[in-house]
């Protein structure tokens, strides 16, 4: 079966991590991308934004937002044409050969989170932090899609998938992101299961959990060795990052947590603080 990646442009500086992002996970086992980027309707966001005030020169306004619409269209083309060219990948409409890449180009006009609405039949999405825009377009993907996430990191990565961290919490969020990252874990060379945690010695249900884990991977072929981080001085999600980094990892997989009061201290708050900042490329699945 071929795996479709989507590849949400913005516009902005972020497309090219995001288009090699998605390049370097097609090439782990091929698929087709399909990258999107949706122009905001000037005439719809005027609505919307209450530019039809009296005191608002609304020919101007609409004038403005059109242009910069254009220029993030341009950009975002001209990103997509970069990238296919240099990777020498066939733009098709429709997925070609399973075990190749093929790549292809779609733009929308809306003021909606279109993203959302295509991820639901991709296999995953690749999105990217845009501080010019808002973070609930790649949280509302991420909690509503029903689809495993990729998050690019800011500068483009040539490899993914090769040295695999695995953020790992006995959750049924973290097992999810196990499950979805399946066929990234199958073909790694090497892959860390990452565990922090606030046991006491002799106590350690943390380790436990993480070398079992390891355990059950290995009966299916997969090599994992296990690292811990104990009541760390920094965040949990920044001793991840930490020891992801140690490990020379290329890729960081992780479950998302929802952000009721107990579930942040469940897990420190992990998802929201990669959601901001991570050099590498995290894997998340609600």
């Amino acid at each position: 079966m071929t795996k479709t990646i989507l590849a949400s442009l913005s516009g902005l500086s972020s497309d090219r991590s995001v288009l090699e992002s998605a390049v370097a996970a097609a090439q782990i086992e091929g698929g087709h991308i399909q990258c999107l980027h949706t122009r905001i309707d000037a005439v719809e966001a005027a609505g919307v934004l209450g530019l039809s005030s009296p005191r608002v020169d609304l020919h101007s306004s609409l004038q403005q937002i059109a242009e910069q619409e254009e220029k993030r269209s341009r950009h975002a083309w001209q990103a997509f044409d970069e990238v296919s060219k240099r990777h020498a990948i066939a733009v098709l409409g429709t997925p070609g050969d399973g075990a190749s890449i093929s790549i292809a180009w779609k733009e929308n006009q809306s003021f909606l989170n279109e993203s959302l609405n295509e991820a639901r039949y991709h296999n995953l999405t690749v999105m990217a932090r845009d501080e010019e825009l808002s973070s609930e377009r790649i949280v509302s993907v991420l909690m509503r899609s029903g689809r495993p996430l990729l998050i690019a990191p800011a500068k483009p990565v040539g490899v993914m998938g090769k040295k695999v961290a695995i953020a790992w919490k006995a959750t049924a969020e973290a097992a999810r992101a196990l499950t979805a990252a399946s066929f990234i874990l199958s073909r790694a060379e090497r892959v860390v299961i990452l565990s922090v945690s606030e046991d006491a010695a002799g106590e350690d249900r943390d380790r436990f959990s993480a070398e079992q884990m390891a355990r059950q991977l290995a009966w299916q072929g997969i090599k994992a060795e296990v690292r811990m981080s104990y009541s760390p001085l920094v965040s949990t999600s920044q001793a991840l990052v930490d020891m992801a980094y140690d490990s020379d990892a290329d890729l960081l997989v992780t479950g998302a947590y929802g952000h009721s009061r107990m579930r942040e201290m469940i897990f420190g708050g992990v998802t929201r603080d990669l959601l901001s900042a991570s050099a590498l490329p995290v894997f998340m699945v609600r």
